[in-house]
C-alpha cells in the first residue's frame, strides 16, 4: 500500500527543510588530527564583554534548552567560554567550537554566521559569527538557532553512530536481516532478551563507576512490525496507544502483574521527520514500570516498510538511575537510526 497523497507533500516540505550547508576549508587540506573533548560540549571563543553580554546570552539561550524529555534538567549542550588568546593548538582539535568576533572591517559589516566541518579535526564542528556590534550578530544566531542546535545535534548522534560501527554486534545484524528484512547497528556488547513473531528485543547492560562504586546501566531496543492501513497511525496519539498496547505484552517488569508503559505526567514530544528518503515519525518520552518504581526517558521512530506495506517501529531506552542521560539518549537515537531496509543476497543458481 502506497502512503497517501497528504504524505507525499508532507515529504517534499522535510526534504526541503532538512538541506543545511556548511563552508569548507580554503587551501588545500592536510592530515587532520583526531578530535579532543567531552561529548556534549561546545568551546566558545570570544572576548569577555561579548559573553556576557547580548551575544553571549543568546547563544545560551539555544544550548542551554532542555535537552527533550528526560527525568530531570539536562542541557542541549554544555557551554564552555574561552577567551580568544587561550585558543591554541590545545583546544583547535575541540569537537565543538564556536567563535565570536565583534569588529569593524570589510568582512563585518553584515552579520554572517557560518558552519565548517573538519576545520582542524575530524569530525569537527566549528561556527563562526562575525558582526560590527553585538545587537547584529546575536540577532543573526537567533535566526540560526534551530539550525545550529540541528547540526550539532546531528554531528553527536553521528560520531556516536561511527564510533559504534567499529565495533557492532554482526550476529544480531545479520538475524535481524533473516527474520525482519532490516538492519541495526548495535554495539558488540548487546544481547538478545528476546525475539518471537511479534517481538524483537535487544538489551545491553553496562557497568559505570560514580562515588567510588559500580552501578548498573541499562540500555534496550524493541523492534515491531503492524499493517499500515492510514495515515492516522503516524499520529502522536496512535504511536503512544500502540507502544502501551505492545510494551505491556511484551515487556514484564521486576515483580508481578508490572509491565513497561509510558509516563504520561510529562508530556512526550513528537515529530514528522524525512528518514532514508522516506516519511517518519519520532517520539521521545519517559517509559515507567507500572506496578514498580523504575523509569527513564526513550526514543522512537516508527518509518513505512514500501516493500511489505507495514510500519517498522524502532525504539531505544536508557535505565541510568545514578547518572545524566543524555549522552546515554544521544547514543540511543544513533542505534535506532542506523535502521536500514535489508534484502537477503539472490543465491546463484547450481551450473
Amino acid at each position: 500500500m502506497q502512503i497517501q497523497a497528504s504524505f507525499r507533500r508532507v515529504l517534499l516540505l522535510l526534504a526541503a527543510a532538512a538541506f543545511w550547508g556548511c563552508g569548507s576549508q580554503e587551501g588545500a587540506r592536510s592530515a587532520l588530527t583526531g578530535k579532543v573533548g567531552a561529548a556534549g560540549e561546545i568551546v566558545v571563543v570570544c572576548d569577555e564583554a561579548v559573553w556576557n553580554g547580548a551575544v553571549g546570552d543568546t547563544l545560551r539561550s539555544i544550548f542551554d534548552q532542555p535537552f527533550p524529555v528526560l527525568p530531570q534538567y539536562e542541557p542541549w549542550f554544555d557551554l564552555v567560554h574561552l577567551e580568544p588568546e587561550a585558543f591554541d593548538r590545545f583546544w583547535k582539535p575541540h569537537r565543538n567550537i564556536v567563535v565570536l568576533e565583534l569588529a569593524d572591517r570589510v568582512d563585518t559589516q553584515e552579520a554572517n554566521v557560518k558552519i565548517f566541518k573538519e576545520k582542524y579535526a575530524r569530525e569537527q564542528l566549528y561556527v563562526v559569527g562575525k558582526a560590527r556590534n553585538a545587537n547584529a550578530l546575536a540577532g543573526a544566531l537567533h535566526e540560526r538557532s534551530q539550525e545550529l542546535l540541528s547540526a550539532f545535534h546531528s554531528i553527536e548522534v553521528d560520531r556516536y553512530a561511527g564510533l559504534i560501527s567499529l565495533s557492532h554486534n554482526e550476529v544480531i545484524r545479520d538475524e535481524l536481516g533473516k527474520r525482519l528484512g532490516l538492519q541495526l547497528t548495535v554495539p558488540r556488547d548487546a544481547r538478545w532478551a528476546k525475539k518471537n513473531a511479534q517481538f524483537h528485543w535487544i538489551d545491553r547492560q553496562l557497568t559505570r563507576m560514580k562515588g567510588g562504586d559500580n552501578h548498573d546501566v541499562q540500555q534496550g531496543f524493541f523492534i515491531y512490525r503492524e499493517p499500515y492501513v492510514s495515515d492516522e497511525q503516524f499520529s502522536m496519539g496512535e504511536r503512544l496507544r500502540k507502544r502501551n498496547e505492545v510494551l505491556k505484552a511484551h515487556v514484564p517488569g521486576p515483580t508481578p502483574r508490572s509491565y513497561m508503559t509510558t509516563e504520561m505526567r510529562y508530556t512526550p514530544s513528537y515529530e514528522e521527520v524525512l528518514f532514508n528518503g522516506g516519511f517518519a515519525s519520532e517520539l521521545r518520552g519517559l517509559w515507567r514500570i507500572e506496578g514498580d518504581y523504575m523509569g527513564g526517558p526513550f526514543y522512537s521512530l516508527t518509518a513505512y516498510d514500501e516493500r511489505s506495506g507495514e510500519l517498522v517501529t524502532v525504539e531505544g531506552y536508557a535505565y541510568a538511575p545514578f547518572f545524566d542521560k543524555r549522552e546515554y539518549m544521544r547514543e540511543v537515537e544513533a542505534i535506532v537510526r542506523s535502521l536500514i531496509w535489508y534484502e537477503a543476497p539472490e543465491t546463484p543458481a547450481a551450473p
